[in-house]
């Protein structure tokens, strides 16, 4: 008797003190926390994504596709993923999921971006209120390479199994480990039998509910979790913080005794290992997943609300922050134009994102813009500068210059094409396709189209390019669009006169250097410099006289020498 009395003190005692460091740990992980999220507010992410990350991150924006979304093809020629990766200082991969969907989906409702600036402020006001948000949605996690938007769209599709068989499974290991007391001889191989065929029923079904299992643990989490967010102080944000809390309320029992299924502690302690052979015999985790399949079915559309409002508050939190981290940055001045005389854009030192030490520049005009200039001077980088922070604009509210003023607009490119070898498709064909989506959406738009095209029609020959594309550009103007264009060809500046202004990057050679400032001039470029570069990294002087020769005699005449 005194040795099971000191086994079972030595058991609690154990119990005591594992409880104890769990409270431990868990203090000293939020003091960690805190001190990481207070030092680390407004710096770069620096996170690393796979490519199924960026898979999983993208998800729940191709399954909300509308117009005047940015497309495919401005995503890329744009670098969008990366410009993300410098925006994302989400915690959560449900936050994360929602700025990308954010950043594809420019506004054109002032009202919305209002709201916007107004929840980030309330985030910005109090550092302590916004580190223990912080620390909130950093309770919910990331899943790497699983969206969380999938998990949630397939909950209507659910089946718990067969709730019934496996409550009957367990209450017949029951029954018959107590008449093990009356008539141990023939109920000890009944319990047997009945555990051997608990074990196998248990593991068959477990393989065909296990993915459940994941996804009712984070959903759990993420129920739990939206609590504590609503518990944050944090002044103007009432209304989120009600509708979590009336969605939460909702889902309640779907989250009573979910530790039956997975264990309230995710690091797998002793106390959990033990349960595991509980469930395994007694099959309660199955008979858990039924209920909640049905449960989650019954409250689908709380389930959406939890993830769109953790999704936006998560969201603006990274905005905060990555304005927190901008060399500087404006709100900006957006209105809805009234007619093409109101087109307008103006902005002053604008820089691009991802640059470390970028040119600032700065603009106003109510017309469509033409760039000139050579290789490498830093026409591509400005066209690009402007279009993401038009982007920014319409999406995070958030220009990176000092001032930022204009219309809305649907926003395209045609940039960084290349030939389609799955459908056999040339550059030009790609090219004059992706072009003519521009001229489209101009036509039809119900405001106006802002577009960036880059080096036009360059996949075919001069005399074709130049009569083309001056068309093209022309009729984009005049259907109400305001167009940022880079070319080489220097005829177009004249013959778009009437309809671009021209600006230009120029370059200046010293001491055998290409010297390059990146500031943007009005006017055509008067600088030739690509015959000079061929003579300074070596060419046989027969090439490059001979070049500039020939040169020189087409600007006198008008037509080249044979």
């Amino acid at each position: 008797m005194d040795t099971t009395y000191k086994i079972v003190i030595v058991a609690i005692l154990i119990v005591v003190l594992l409880i104890i460091k769990g409270i431990y740990d868990e203090k000293r992980y939020r003091q960690r926390l805190y001190l990481r999220l207070k030092n680390t507010w407004g710096q770069p992410p620096g996170r690393e994504y796979s490519h199924e990350t960026l898979k999983a991150i993208k998800y729940y924006y191709s399954q909300n596709i509308s117009d005047g979304d940015v497309d495919d093809i401005t995503c890329n020629d744009l670098d969008m993923d990366s410009v993300f990766m410098q925006v994302n200082h989400t915690m959560t991969s449900i936050g994360e999921e929602y700025l990308y969907a954010l950043l594809r989906k420019p506004c054109t409702d002032i009202s919305v971006l209002e709201e916007r600036e107004n929840t980030i402020n309330f985030i910005q006001a109090d550092e302590k209120e916004r580190i223990k948000l912080q620390m909130a949605l950093a309770g919910m996690g990331r899943l790497e390479k699983i969206s969380v938007y999938s998990y949630i769209k397939d909950v209507s599709s659910m089946d718990g199994g067969n709730k019934l068989y496996h409550i009957c499974c367990g209450m017949a290991l029951i029954v018959s480990l107590c008449l093990c007391i009356v008539n141990p001889a023939v109920m000890v191989l009944v319990t047997a039998l009945l555990i051997i065929h608990n074990v196998i029923t248990y593991y068959r079904s477990k393989a065909e509910t296990d993915s459940y299992i994941r996804v009712f643990t984070f959903i759990s989490r993420i129920i739990r979790q939206a609590e504590s967010i609503a518990d944050t102080g944090i002044a103007g944000l009432e209304e989120y913080k009600d509708k979590l809390i009336a969605c939460t309320r909702s889902l309640k029992k779907f989250n009573k005794n979910s530790w039956l299924v997975a264990g309230g502690n995710m690091n797998g302690d002793i106390l959990d290992s033990a349960m595991d052979y509980i469930r395994i015999l007694f099959h309660i985790d199955l008979i858990k997943i039924s209920s909640m399949a049905d449960e989650l079915k019954k409250h689908e559309k709380e389930l959406n609300t939890i993830y769109n409002i953790t999704g936006y508050i998560d969201s603006m939190v990274s905005i905060a922050s990555f304005r927190a981290g901008a060399e500087c940055f404006c709100v900006p001045v957006l209105y809805k134009a009234s007619g093409r005389k109101d087109i307008t854009m103006e902005f002053t030192n604008l820089y691009h994102p991802l640059l470390e030490q970028p040119v600032k520049n700065s603009i106003s005009t109510g017309k469509s813009i033409l760039i000139t200039g050579s290789n490498a001077s830093g026409k591509s980088v400005f066209i690009k500068t402007v279009a993401i922070n038009a982007i920014f604009a319409q999406t995070i509210h958030t220009v990176l210059a000092d001032s930022y003023n204009s219309c809305f607009f649907h926003i395209y490119s045609s940039m960084a094409l290349r030939d389609d070898i799955f459908t056999n498709e040339s550059y030009y064909i790609v090219e004059i396709k992706s072009l003519k989506r521009i001229i489209d959406k101009a036509d039809k738009a119900d405001m106006p189209v802002l577009c960036f095209i880059d080096e036009v029609l360059r996949g075919t020959n001069t005399l074709e390019r130049i009569a083309s594309s001056s068309q093209i550009l022309k009729y984009i103007s005049e259907a109400g669009a305001m167009c940022f264009a880079a070319t080489h060809d220097l005829e177009l500046a004249k013959m778009l006169s009437d309809n671009f202004d021209n600006y230009h990057f120029e370059e200046t050679v010293e001491d055998n250097n290409v010297v390059f400032d990146y500031k943007l001039r009005k006017g055509t470029t008067k600088t030739r410099n690509a015959i000079k570069l061929l003579d300074m990294i070596g060419y046989k002087q027969v090439i490059t006289k001979g070049a500039e020769r020939a040169a020189q005699f087409f600007l006198e005449n008008g037509f080249w020498t044979v």
